[in-house]
């Protein structure tokens, strides 16, 4: 497992192709996922220790899938990245282990490198 690795999971290719650049200038080795299934599939080869995750999928909400990563890699570091506002969704990852909450609306790119940076050195 590389430390530099980030998969980013969300069904918004605008975004998470936007997070991606960034990232990638940035010096790490992005992969991007929008469905449970392909996130698996990335997920098993690459090992990211850390997952940028959307809570709200069109077939899977980030709830459901985040233990399924955790199957796979227990240390697995997810920042859940959503448009959902509100504690009732904070209150759903509660119990999840998620590294942090972060909501698209008014997020700058350097905060969410920042959150990235920390649950890497985690």
């Amino acid at each position: 497992m590389q430390k530099n690795k980030l998969l980013i999971i969300d069904d918004d290719l605008g975004f998470s192709l936007m997070v991606a650049d960034y990232f990638k200038s940035q010096g790490y080795k992005t992969h991007t996922a929008d469905t449970m299934e392909e996130a698996v599939k990335i997920y098993r080869r690459e090992r990211s220790k850390v997952i940028l995750l959307d809570f709200n999928m069109p077939l899977v909400t980030g709830e459901k899938l985040l233990p399924i990563l955790q199957n796979i890699n227990p240390e697995v570091r997810a920042i859940v990245v959503t448009g959902c506002i509100g504690e009732e969704v904070q209150e759903k990852f509660q119990g999840l282990g998620y590294f942090a909450y972060m909501e698209k609306a008014g997020m700058s790119l350097e905060n969410l490198k920042q959150k990235v940076e920390e649950a890497m050195s985690y």
